[in-house]
């Protein structure tokens, strides 16, 4: 497994991942962590989870990583990965995941979701684990990407009728989904969050679901 440490890059194993992650109450992924602010940010805040950003973008990772190794943060990894290619160290792992404003492969998983791409999220929890979605995609505003991925507008009704018995079928549970206002963006601690609480008015959905 490839993690990013500061501008550096270190492989680790197994044995290794499993030493990183003992001693804390609780295990929290990021995937698409983007730059890594959201991680970053929660790390700071509560010293007895491990907070794991995920990402296939290594330089992207830099931004907070540099941060972190500055401020000697220790509870909190930066792994350099895509989620067609996520390490099997990280299977049964998380407590809650975190999927925020998704894009690319990942978000068509779930926008459109398959028995394969719901089974990796479903793998990374532990049981009784969480996992939390955020969509906020606009074809008005992303043409180039929602028309190459082939996505149908996103509204309550194919959250309702598509997403959620999709995720409910690989033994998730619905625990809420609502629309967001630009306000409760205020909370949500990734880059791209804070850009969408000031720029255009979009249609942004949260889902929570448990395993």
């Amino acid at each position: 497994m490839r993690v990013v440490t500061g501008n550096k890059i270190e492989e680790i194993n197994k044995q290794k991942f499993q030493e990183m992650t003992g001693g804390y109450s609780r295990v929290e992924i990021d995937l698409g962590t983007g730059d890594g602010r959201f991680v970053y940010k929660n790390a700071l805040l509560r010293k007895d989870t491990l907070f794991i950003g995920v990402d296939p973008a290594e330089k992207q990772l830099e931004i907070y990583s540099k941060k972190a190794a500055k401020e000697k943060v220790q509870n909190l990894i930066y792994v350099v990965s895509s989620f067609e290619m996520l390490p099997s160290e990280l299977r049964e792992t998380a407590d809650k995941i975190y999927v925020s404003f998704p894009w690319g492969t990942l978000l068509e998983n779930i926008v459109k979701p398959t028995k394969g791409g719901l089974d990796k999220l479903l793998e990374l929890l532990k049981e009784k684990g969480e996992l939390e979605i955020i969509l906020g995609y606009a074809q008005e505003l992303e043409p180039s990407e929602t028309k190459r991925l082939n996505l149908p507008p996103i509204h309550l009704g194919l959250i309702n009728d598509i997403i959620v018995p999709a995720f409910e079928d690989r033994s998730f549970h619905a625990k809420e989904f609502y629309e967001m206002s630009k306000e409760q963006l205020g909370g949500v601690e990734t880059t791209w969050a804070k850009k969408l609480r000031f720029g255009r008015d979009r249609k942004i959905y949260k889902l929570v679901f448990s395993k």
